[in-house]
């Protein structure tokens, strides 16, 4: 993973350069139809700014916060949420539970978190108010499925955020409506008949094969259980021969082929019913984009003179 650390820049004056360089109005934020959807480099972008912006305010407040690369889905990153339904995945990979030491040791290596362990118990309160607030209010919004998630709107995340978007609450209210969609979409598949009965097929193939699981969430419960305390070469043994079971009833029954089908209706569908939300955060994005770019232009610029 490449690093690279935060830049002696003020917060102040790279707030002040935005300003200077033009923002992007609400209302323009708020115009009807439809959005473009940034692009994957776009949106790599726009977390790299911010993260640029609090590594600055960060500093400004007397800590240390690195700029790290946000990190990029692979292939070990794929989610199965109505079962595994790949079989030469699921060989190399079972249930993930590799990977996702993979992704522990990565997290443990993080500069920021390394650094916030290594301050006393007073200086890493200190740092964690800088960085969220002192405490997690100011920001309220209602996921789809009726949670009220609260943020705080105060500390370097709150700044850094509110430099690039502008309209700080909106931005936060549309993040989490559009980031919560999912679980809206594969509710939806569960309580379809048909993914019942897909599933019922695919219990019957597990039972079969010796593997007497209801659905696809009590087989993953089955594995959790059995690789628990055990060392990780059998765990991941025992992981894999259980999700390339799973995996090869659910391409052998009708619950990979009813899965896809239902996951691309009830997305579709879930998107019209939020798209005004989609679009918004488009927006508030694509605003943002020139912010950024000066942002990054200007980080980068520094990096070089410090390295020349």
């Amino acid at each position: 993973m490449n690093r690279t650390h935060a830049t002696t820049m003020t917060a102040a004056a790279l707030t002040a350069a935005l300003t200077l360089g033009g923002c992007g109005s609400t209302a323009s934020q708020r115009e009807s139809g439809p959005a473009r959807e940034p692009s994957a480099a776009q949106s790599r972008l726009l977390e790299r700014a911010e993260q640029i912006l609090i590594g600055a305010c960060m500093a400004e407040r007397g800590f240390t916060y690195a700029v790290t690369e946000p990190a990029r889905e692979g292939e070990a990153q794929r989610s199965f949420p109505y079962g595994v339904d790949d079989v030469a995945w699921a060989r190399a990979h079972g249930y993930g539970g590799r990977d996702e030491r993979t992704a522990a040791e990565a997290r443990r290596d993080d500069p920021n978190q390394r650094y916030f362990a290594g301050l006393s118990a007073p200086r890493r309160a200190a740092a964690r108010t800088a960085l969220m607030g002192a405490s997690p209010v100011g920001l309220t919004a209602t996921t789809p499925t009726g949670m009220t998630l609260t943020a705080g709107s105060e500390g370097c995340m709150a700044d850094a955020q509110r430099a690039l978007y502008g309209d700080l609450p909106g931005w936060f209210r549309v993040k989490v409506v559009t980031m919560n969609l999912r679980p809206v979409r594969e509710a939806r598949v569960r309580e379809d008949a048909r993914w019942t009965e897909a599933v019922g097929q695919w219990s019957a193939c597990m039972r079969a094969a010796g593997r007497p699981y209801a659905t696809p969430a009590d087989s993953r419960r089955a594995a959790v259980e059995a690789t628990a305390d055990v060392p990780p070469e059998r765990a991941d043994a025992t992981e894999i021969a259980l999700a390339v079971t799973e995996a090869t009833c659910a391409t052998g029954t009708s619950l990979a082929r009813v899965s896809r089908t239902l996951d691309r209706a009830y997305g579709e569908e879930v998107r019209a019913q939020h798209q005004d939300d989609i679009d918004l955060r488009r927006r508030f994005q694509n605003d943002a984009l020139p912010k950024a770019e000066r942002v990054v232009a200007r980080h980068t610029h520094r990096e070089g003179d410090s390295h020349a």
